[in-house]
């Protein structure tokens, strides 16, 4: 009887009766294997992947600090976020202003790429890089938040998070309403539940531990100074600050 016993238990480990839905790290590319590779490990098949040291031989990695972006950028117009949904924030700045006078608060400045904007912040990436091209970008942003803040899941285009200082925790799941059907009701209750005035670390102190069991697969990674994070198109997203942050966004344009 107690053979028998134990051949059940070992049958249901093996089948995954008894196992537990965890996520899974997210996988590393490596630019030497070159942008067609990327292509076919990552962007066609829409999974995310992260690039160590993928931006540290960037200009943004030595100049940028409060200092220079002040200096450079003074004057441009900015988003004040004081919770975890920016994209609802109506409140601008300058980033001057910014610095000097919202100590605790994030901020973005999310517009569509023109080609007049180049010499401003886009001027400290590579470009053309492994990646991206200036005609694959659709819009961009830089950001700048503190220690605790982040962004509630959400979803956008294809695109690459270049962080230029501090620690990020990620996690993803596919919110692809065709595709993935679990994760896109789930993006959509977190929309209706956590909505603007709410807070990434409220979110991932309830939810997160939960997760796994309401959408097909979840993914984390934690992303360094220097590390490119690619989030691809229609998978939700979210983060949690480790410490204080800056860096870009950059929006592509879909491959044909």
């Amino acid at each position: 009887m107690v053979i028998f016993s134990l051949l059940v238990l070992y049958i249901y480990s093996v089948f995954g009766f008894f196992s537990k839905k965890s996520s899974v790290s997210v996988k590393d590319f490596d630019l030497c294997h070159g942008v067609d590779e990327f292509t076919s490990r990552h962007f066609d098949p829409r999974l995310p992947a992260i690039i160590r040291s993928g931006a540290s031989n960037w200009p943004l990695f030595e100049k940028w600090d409060k200092n220079y972006i002040i200096n450079q950028f003074g004057s441009y117009q900015c988003k004040i976020v004081r919770d975890s949904r920016p994209a609802f924030s109506r409140e601008t700045q300058s980033l001057k202003d910014y610095f000097e006078r919202f100590e605790g608060k994030s901020t973005l400045t999310l517009e569509k790429y023109a080609p007049a904007k180049q010499k401003l912040f886009l001027k400290d990436i590579e470009l053309p890089n492994q990646l991206f091209k200036k005609s694959d970008i659709h819009r961009f942003f830089f950001f700048h938040s503190v220690k605790d803040a982040g962004t509630l899941p959400h979803v956008h285009r294809d695109a690459f998070n270049i962080l230029q200082s501090g620690v990020k925790h990620w996690i993803f799941y596919d919110a692809h309403e065709r595709d993935a059907p679990k994760g896109f009701r789930e993006l959509q209750q977190c929309r209706l539940q956590y909505g603007p005035g709410n807070h990434m670390k409220d979110w991932y102190n309830k939810e997160f531990s939960q997760l796994p069991k309401r959408v097909e697969k979840v993914y984390t990674c934690t992303q360094n100074a220097g590390d490119i994070v690619y989030i691809p198109h229609q998978f939700s997203h979210a983060v949690l600050n480790k410490s204080e942050v800056m860096g870009l966004v950059v929006e592509v344009n879909s491959r044909k």
